[in-house]
């Protein structure tokens, strides 16, 4: 019965262990995280792309998809030219785990302000992200982005 415990508990410590994020996965992570703001701040939606993988699927908050990274990021460059312009991105919250080894969900909770629409100053939402470990660094190979009902 000892050794059926010990190797239980050694099973069981060996499979967490596959699946526990690595502390340096989570700062890529979260440090693609921290340059998509940047890219809506500062740069109008420039480089909002630079941490998806070439072949990214990406799905707005009205339902539409968009294909590639460059795709992506020619979309937010576009939105900053127009009812976003000179709006600010704010992260609220982020969820992060592990689907399994090199795959991760993470549930972005978002807040943007100062739109320049009449009666829409404030979106709130979630993106949904499929980062997939490729060569050794993470990429963005899905985002559902999804609004918050107010």
């Amino acid at each position: 019965m000892k050794k059926y415990l010990s190797f239980s508990l050694f099973f069981i410590l060996s499979c967490t262990s596959l699946f526990a994020l690595d502390i340096s996965d989570q700062n890529e992570i979260d440090k693609s995280i921290e340059h998509f703001t940047h890219a809506w701040n500062d740069c109008e939606g420039k480089g909002s792309g630079d941490y998806y993988a070439q072949d990214a699927d990406f799905v707005n908050i009205f339902g539409t998809a968009f294909a590639g990274k460059q795709e992506i990021e020619n979309r937010h460059m576009k939105i900053h030219e127009t009812f976003l312009k000179g709006s600010i991105f704010e992260v609220v919250e982020t969820k992060v785990r592990e689907a399994k080894p090199e795959v991760v969900i993470a549930q972005v909770y978002w807040k943007v302000t100062n739109i320049q629409k009449p009666g829409a100053e404030t979106m709130k939402g979630i993106f949904t992200h499929t980062f997939v470990k490729n060569n050794g660094l993470w990429e963005i190979a899905a985002t559902q982005n999804t609004l918050i009902s107010p």
